[in-house]
């Protein structure tokens, strides 16, 4: 039994259900860019308006004073262009207007309502018993029987629409978060071993975080390091990377982590897997590999070398669980996208369960002609998935649990 509730879990038929969603984007030009986590919801649209619900779709877009902080229209639009449902949209959060939209929902029906960062309340700080007293959620709650949050990429953020909810109305996750959870479980919580992380990107603070957390606890068997973290910990192994990609290790700040990284190092060496060579961008541009033992290089090192593409590539098909956040070097211009491309294909082929995170690792998929269900579950959320990799414990899912043992009188 699952430690939450899901939407086989509620009698949905004519019931109004509050749906707390992600669905923010980017913006450009005052318009929606990027439709991955909206099309994502609504599929958990889609299927309450197939067991009869009447749904309210509470979302937020962008924080106050933001670029990016507007109006949730558009996101309603596209919703009603992709889900099998009637979606309509109310410029207001809780107020008359979205309260008489959502008293004349019949079955089936869903409607977006305003922005909810643009409510004070939501904003407001406390417990959730505490922000279950606050009247953005009262008011919300006493429309409805259910509460289903689909929205595990903001699950790490303690916010009255996310965990109050739970605290007045039986609540489930929505089939994105419960794909999310289950996706973590096999990867995290209870994988098959051995567990295998390949970690790159431009944060390697998150990738440090991560190690501790998963190096400490026995289950990761080995972290395959490139992009920035792999310079940084190849220079906390004692190599000289050069003055063109020093610079830029300073001017991003990465050897500010030195110390963090030593420390990995002295307690898990045999599990950190540092590049054995690396390709750097020669004088006319073109991709120049050298060995790590004849750096230091002039040009500035964009991925990692073809062995160090092979090693790791025997590692992955060993693994019996893999996890990916962060390309392997410059993937994003030819030649230098050679790491990421070859230890995205070794992912796909292996048998093992592969959870991929990360915006940039979800591009590079995109990039070089992947699928989506090559993998085994690619994650569209950031800071949750980050915090959930490093042990902590999100507060929206928190939240749901509670629920559910309430429901179940545990």
């Amino acid at each position: 039994m699952k430690p939450y509730l899901t939407l086989d879990d509620l009698k949905l038929d004519g019931a109004t259900v509050l749906l707390r969603l992600d669905i923010n984007s980017p913006i450009v030009d005052g318009h929606v860019q990027g439709r991955d986590r909206i099309e994502a919801s609504a599929e958990t649209v889609t299927a309450l308006a197939g067991r009869g619900a009447r749904t309210v779709v509470i979302a937020h877009q962008g924080r106050k004073g933001g670029d990016d902080f507007t109006s949730t229209r558009e996101h309603a639009e596209i919703i009603a262009n992709v889900a099998k449902a009637p979606v309509s949209f109310v410029p207001d959060v809780a107020g008359s207007r979205a309260l008489e939209a959502i008293k004349g929902l019949r079955k089936g029906e869903a409607v977006v309502l305003e922005n909810v960062r643009g409510h004070d309340d939501e904003n407001r700080k406390g417990t959730p018993a505490a922000l279950a007293e606050l009247p953005l959620i009262r008011t919300l709650a006493a429309q409805a029987e259910y509460f289903v949050n689909d929205g595990f990429s903001v699950a790490h953020r303690p916010q009255a629409t996310i965990v109050a909810f739970p605290e007045l109305l039986p609540s489930a996750a929505g089939l994105t978060m419960d794909r999310e959870l289950t996706a973590l479980a096999q990867a995290v919580d209870a994988p098959e071993e051995p567990l295998v992380y390949v970690l790159g990107g431009a944060k390697p603070e998150d990738s440090i975080a991560v190690m501790k957390s998963n190096l400490a606890s026995g289950k990761l068997s080995a972290a395959l390091l490139g992009g920035l973290v792999g310079e940084l910990f190849l220079v906390a192994r004692g190599h000289e990377l050069g003055p063109a990609t020093k610079e830029v290790l300073q001017r991003k700040k990465v050897l500010d982590l030195l110390p963090q990284a030593r420390d990995l190092l002295d307690a898990y060496d045999d599990a950190i897997y540092t590049p054995e060579d690396v390709a750097v961008k020669g004088a006319s541009g073109v991709r120049e590999e050298l060995w790590i033992d004849d750096l230091p290089a002039k040009g500035v090192v964009l991925d990692i070398g073809r062995e160090t593409m092979a090693t790791y590539r025997e590692i992955v098909v060993e693994a019996g669980s893999l996890m990916m956040n962060g390309p392997m070097g410059f993937y994003e211009e030819a030649p230098f996208d050679e790491g990421t491309r070859a230890l995205l294909g070794a992912f796909a082929e292996t048998d093992a369960f592969s959870l991929m995170g990360g915006g940039h690792t979800v591009s590079a998929i995109r990039q070089f002609g992947h699928a989506f269900d090559e993998f085994g579950y690619v994650s569209l959320a950031g800071g949750a998935l980050m915090a959930y990799l490093t042990g902590e414990e999100l507060p929206g899912v928190a939240a749901l649990k509670r629920s559910a043992a309430r429901v179940r009188g545990g």
